[in-house]
């Protein structure tokens, strides 16, 4: 599921109704890069829709120029593999064949790579429920089971 794409979905699908959930399962769906490859069975279920409403909404949207279709199916059961095109307001150009350029947004001051593991001190474990550090030989009050753990 492409976040990015599921907000425009949210915030800016022309579709109204069950055309717009149809539009939404889509886009939960979808990867990153706009593909995804639900069978219409499964946006029908998910939108509360017939599979006959799946259809012609599919059809609208790609003549909407909101989808496309990248690979049709080829045998009974598969399902087509879709493309959700979104406008250039994410950075995505319409259709180039090779999927969205969203950028991805980097913190201004990355956090630092502080993180330390624990020793390996044979003779101290962490306590699986409370998390607390112990010797191996004494018991200690787990916080987490309210008992004494040994």
């Amino acid at each position: 599921m492409s976040i990015k794409i599921m907000s425009w979905v949210f915030d800016h699908s022309p579709y109204e109704g069950k055309a717009r959930l149809v539009h939404a399962v889509l886009a939960d769906h979808a990867n990153d890069q706009g593909i995804c490859w639900p069978s219409q069975a499964t946006i029908a279920k998910r939108a509360g829709c017939s599979v006959e409403h799946v259809r012609v909404t599919v059809k609208q949207m790609i003549a909407d120029g909101y989808l496309e279709i990248v690979q049709q199916s080829t045998r009974q059961g598969d399902s087509h593999r879709y493309k959700l095109l979104v406008p250039n307001s994410l950075g995505v150009p319409k259709s180039d064949g090779e999927g969205p350029q969203v950028e991805t947004p980097t913190s201004p001051n990355p956090s630092p790579s502080n993180h330390q593991e624990p020793s390996n001190n044979p003779h101290r474990v962490q306590c699986p429920y409370c998390k607390r550090v112990y010797k191996v030989d004494k018991p200690h009050n787990c916080s987490a089971m309210n008992m004494l753990m040994r």
